[in-house]
């Protein structure tokens, strides 16, 4: 049975994968703009994406996704370090273990994979210019994701860099080129990303219902 990410009790106990996207910025954005201490009280809450049945959780330091999925495994594929006792799934070599459902052959497991996707603990840093709210994810030192949180009466929208058509505008407005084999690295003045962000650079995202307390 392949390795699952364990239901757990806080996302922070997770480890939060940073990958690098198609673009990345030198500096968190915008420039010359102050950082902001805390996430907005009226933002923070727990969310819902219907339409994927994505829940987000957003605290006044962190953001956190939870994702539920659910798996099956005919029993005589599982490896000989794996087992199953009465309702429960054990792998020796992993040291998982979940509830399963057996039917028959059949192990039905569901498990729910959380993802930190900010941290202001951690190095990561907010942003707030133009009625919208930057996100800027720390990878490196010179690697910085942004994503921009839009929020207004119960609805909020987290987009990102992520199509053609953003690297395009990108490249356009910063009078750089990407190389074929690497992401697009930039470094921005304020009034080019503002101009970034009114081409409508930040194109696809996700949006979340605020749920009522």
């Amino acid at each position: 049975m392949k390795t699952k990410i364990l239901v757990a009790a806080l996302c922070l106990g997770l480890f939060a994968c940073k990958e690098i996207n198609l673009a990345s910025f030198e500096e968190p954005q915008p420039q010359n703009v102050r950082a902001i201490n805390e996430i907005p009280k009226k933002i923070s809450g727990n969310y819902y994406d219907y339409e994927n049945n994505i829940s987000l959780f957003i605290s006044r330091t962190y953001i956190c996704k939870s994702e539920k999925h659910n798996d099956t495994l005919n029993i005589s594929l599982l490896s000989p370090s794996e087992k199953i006792s009465e309702s429960t799934y054990y792998n020796s070599k992993t040291n998982e273990q979940y509830k399963i459902n057996r039917i028959n052959d059949t192990l039905f497991s569901g498990y729910v994979e959380h993802d930190t996707l900010f941290n202001l603990k951690e190095k990561d840093m907010l942003k707030k210019f133009k009625g919208s709210y930057f996100l800027n994810i720390y990878v490196e030192d010179t690697i910085w994701i942004v994503k921009k949180l839009n929020y207004s009466q119960g609805v909020l929208n987290i987009s990102e860099i992520s199509t053609e058509n953003d690297l395009k505008i990108l490249e356009d407005v910063t009078h750089t080129k990407r190389n074929d084999s690497l992401p697009l690295n930039v470094k921005p003045t304020k009034k080019q990303f503002k101009e970034f962000v009114k081409k409508q650079g930040f194109t696809k995202g996700e949006t979340y219902l605020k749920i009522n307390e």
